[in-house]
């Protein structure tokens, strides 16, 4: 009985003095630091086995900054990527890796993290040295785009019905096809370049292709924007821009839809945690062998971001839209309201929310469904987003996508209910 709690007391103190020996270790090489000894302070630290996720926290710190202090970037890199996964709310950590980023040249990221960390608790100096990172990167960006694949089931592939049956004029029934409800795929791809003309003038030109494909190709649909202008840039990251836009909508027969048009668009940051974006446009509409639904789509948004806190942004839109046919039964009015937010939680996970109710509203009846009036339609959508900062492929991070949208008329044939499953890809991690 004597020698087993001798041994215990022994294993006690060996934890209690290799705990200490840890501290020591630790804070010896904090001060090599602070004497500009990087590479001591390194050498100090290498070895240590902390024991606790805070000693880690603290180990990972002092390498990382030894290996930036001589100009090390890239060899700082995998210390900042594990120091903010580990722990996402301190500002200093995102600092640093923004810094390393930018050096590496990888400014999409670099530019992520610095406005992260103006959520955080900085100083004046660090303040003004973020905004100097901003500016220099808005002003050498050239290239922006984004790429997007969905898995799409939909009980009303292009806003058709999940009605098993339609009431036409009250009097008569007939049947829907049963491929009403179908699985798809969706495609998006987006690209801008922004060739520089003069120090705060960037011309901008913009293509957008977004398309759902079905197995019963009859259900395919295809859309091109292309958008020609300039940019201005300004101080608070102040952007103003308008130019020229030409879209068209496609099915398996060809053009259903073509159309020109102006936009403007203005963007400014209030402070260091927030920013606004605003957009308007008309476009001239002509449909191919439905004349009546020609006409101007008038087209506005805002959108108010803000960062809480290094790990934590919330975002909010207000989306307007009304189609201006030339018989009233095709005019139509929408308006959407979102909000969401995007956390980053300890261990590597960064999950979002948004939310989107939106309304539809006609002025007259169709013709040939008077017996419902003039439609009134309200959209719910739902979206949830998921993705590991660890988890990584050629410098993206991969993002799974879940949402759900559901609508409510009171004309049974534009009402519906879609799930999608998307997988994403992100610079932003």
């Amino acid at each position: 009985m004597f020698f087993c709690r001798l041994a215990f007391v022994l294993v006690c103190l060996g934890i209690f003095t290799s705990a200490q020996a840890q501290g020591q270790g630790l804070e010896q090489a904090e001060k090599l630091l602070l004497a500009e000894n990087a590479s001591a302070a390194r050498r100090a630290v290498q070895e240590l086995a902390p024991a606790t996720q805070e000693e880690d926290i603290q180990r990972l710190w002092i390498l990382a900054l030894s290996h930036m202090r001589e100009n090390a970037p890239r060899a700082a890199l995998p210390y900042l990527e594990r120091l903010v996964t580990l722990a996402p709310e301190p500002a200093r950590f995102r600092l640093e890796l923004a810094r390393a980023l930018f050096l590496t040249e990888q400014e999409a990221r670099a530019e992520y993290h610095f406005q992260a960390a103006m959520g955080g608790a900085l100083s004046f100096a660090e303040i003004a040295t973020v905004h100097e990172y901003l500016q220099t990167m808005e002003q050498r960006k050239q290239w922006q785009g984004h790429a997007r694949v969905a898995l799409v089931h939909q009980s009303n592939p292009a806003h058709r019905s999940g009605e098993d049956t339609l009431n036409i004029g009250g009097a008569l029934l007939l049947p829907l096809p049963p491929v009403e409800r179908a699985t798809g795929v969706e495609v998006a791809l987006g690209a801008t370049y922004l060739p520089k003309l003069s120090s705060d003038l960037r011309a901008r030109a913009h293509l957008l292709a977004t398309g759902q494909f079905f197995e019963d190709k009859a259900l395919d649909r295809g859309h091109l924007r292309f958008e020609l202008g300039v940019l201005a840039l300004g101080d608070h990251g102040r952007q103003l821009g308008a130019g020229l836009a030409l879209q068209g909508a496609f099915d398996k027969g060809g053009r259903l839809m073509h159309g020109a048009g102006v936009y403007a668009s203005f963007q400014q940051s209030f402070g260091r945690k927030t920013h606004l974006a605003l957009r308007a446009g008309v476009d001239r509409l002509r449909y191919r062998g439905v004349p009546q639904m020609d006409g101007h789509r008038v087209t506005g948004s805002a959108e108010l971001s803000r960062i809480l806190a290094p790990q934590l942004r919330v975002q909010a839109g207000l989306h307007w839209a009304y189609h201006h046919a030339q018989t009233a039964h095709n005019r139509r009015s929408t308006a959407t309201v979102s909000m969401g937010g995007q956390y980053a939680f300890r261990g590597g996970f960064v999950g979002g929310l948004e939310t989107q109710l939106g309304q539809t509203r006609v002025p007259e009846a169709n013709p040939l469904q008077l017996q419902y009036g003039p439609e009134r339609s309200t959209r719910l959508g739902l979206t949830a987003r998921l993705m590991h900062r660890d988890y990584t492929l050629r410098g993206f991070a991969p993002v799974l996508v879940l949402g759900y949208e559901a609508q409510s008329s009171n004309v049974p044939v534009n009402a519906y209910d879609n799930l999608r499953l998307s997988v994403a890809a992100t610079r932003s991690f």
